[in-house]
């Protein structure tokens, strides 16, 4: 028996983002949280450059990091650690993409063009992971998932990125692309050609090995977060999911408009809005919000995070399950983004005293005084403006307004009036 096509073949964005939308919304079911990601991550970096450091670097004794500080948010720990059994969903992002790209049979090493591309990678990664982390959130805890959760945090978040993508798009087209052009080339030919069937059972043997050892541990929950990470993994990578590409292609970019990823992210959302109104306000269920204060931090960290990801050519998400699909740039990048998490734990006191702890915590419902209606409406026409955007962009609203069916339609309702 053969592996089916749907599991061989790419899938086309908007049904990736359907597929992702509802895993976001078996999250909040099943773990009681919603998706996110670069937490645990900033507490795998602060205690991988504790190890590197030899300890000389005591994160664990930084306000971040310190469970004595009133600063506190998460331990410095590896992700074996149960206090930070959550990595599990960045480790599953890796498998899932590479169960996906082996049974397509695409999976290989793919190393960066230029040296360019390993400078860029590294830069654009520390402004993610400094950017994320200022935000409290990158695309996925401080966008998707708050917006899920009509928290008006999420919007600002978005705009920071809209016009941090702004200024890396402009950056990208207009002055680096000639530097890359004429950087001096990297010509690596090791894991251009493997045999895709031991990458796949590599995987699935990892999976295997990891859902064992937490059970053994008895920590269930950190192999829901494997499992759900693997299905996160595996739905990016078919239908090659970026957040990147919603804002720079669907939005900036004009060398290369393309509104898939953006359409991608609206059916994504729309559907984890309307999940977190039917299990919250019509059934009752409870799970963790993420309820961030909204100030001044969530724009710069925004920003910030946008020129990054336009640098990397992948947001926290892509750049984890390309990664695992065997990009190495984008591994770089992951890295560097690790990094820039450890930068701002580092000053977090600074950020905290100065903007977090002062700011307050907003839903949209709050902007409309209290109507739980109105704020839906306000969180379903984010995502509906990406998805326009991104038609529009691409040229996708105007075939649709062309086709015959379409036409028919508007026709037959000018004559009922």
């Amino acid at each position: 028996m053969g592996v089916p096509d749907f599991l061989k073949k790419p899938w086309k964005p908007e049904i990736a983002g359907a597929v992702i939308g509802v895993i976001a919304v078996l999250q909040i079911i099943v773990v009681r949280s919603p998706w996110y990601i670069t937490g645990p991550e900033n507490q795998f970096g602060g205690w991988l450059y504790n190890v590197l450091s030899g300890g000389l670097l005591k994160t664990g004794q930084w306000a971040y990091f310190n469970p004595n500080s009133p600063m506190f948010v998460a331990p410095a720990a590896p992700p074996w650690d149960p206090r930070n059994k959550e990595f599990m969903i960045v480790w599953g992002f890796m498998l899932g993409a590479m169960i996906a790209k082996a049974l397509e049979g695409q999976w290989r090493l793919r190393w960066p063009a230029n040296r360019a591309t390993v400078v860029l990678s590294v830069v654009g990664g520390l402004m993610l992971g400094f950017g994320a982390r200022l935000a409290l959130g990158c695309n996925i805890g401080n966008f998707v998932a708050t917006i899920q959760s009509l928290v008006f945090s999420g919007f600002v978040f978005f705009l920071g990125m809209v016009v941090g993508s702004f200024i890396g798009t402009k950056l990208i087209e207009e002055y680096l692309m000639g530097l890359m052009g004429r950087s001096k080339p990297i010509r690596i030919e090791l894991g251009n050609r493997v045999d895709n069937r031991k990458v796949l059972v590599f995987a699935l043997a990892m999976t295997l090995v990891t859902a064992l050892y937490w059970w053994l541990l008895g920590v269930v929950t950190a192999i829901a977060f494997l499992l759900l990470g693997i299905g996160y993994g595996f739905a990016g990578s078919k239908g090659e999911i970026c957040f990147t590409s919603m804002l720079r292609d669907g939005f900036w970019s004009r060398l290369a408009p393309y509104g898939g990823n953006a359409r991608a992210v609206a059916i994504a959302l729309s559907i984890m809005i309307t999940g977190n109104l039917i299990l919250k306000y019509g059934l009752g269920w409870q799970y963790r919000e993420f309820l961030f204060p909204v100030g001044a931090h969530t724009f710069v960290g925004g920003a910030l995070f946008g020129i990054g990801m336009v640098l990397v050519a992948g947001c926290s998400f892509s750049s984890a399950y390309r990664s695992g699909e065997g990009s190495i740039p984008h591994l770089i990048a992951w890295f560097g983004m690790v990094s820039g998490m450890v930068v701002l734990s580092y000053v977090w006191p600074f950020f905290f005293t100065t903007s977090i702890y002062l700011s307050p915590v907003l839903r949209f419902q709050d902007l409309f005084g209290g109507n739980l209606a109105a704020g839906a409406a306000a969180a379903y026409s984010v995502a509906l403006f990406i998805g326009l955007v991104g038609s529009w962009r691409d040229g996708t609203l105007r075939r649709l307004a062309a086709a015959p069916t379409i036409r028919l339609g508007l026709l037959r309702a000018v004559k009922l009036r």
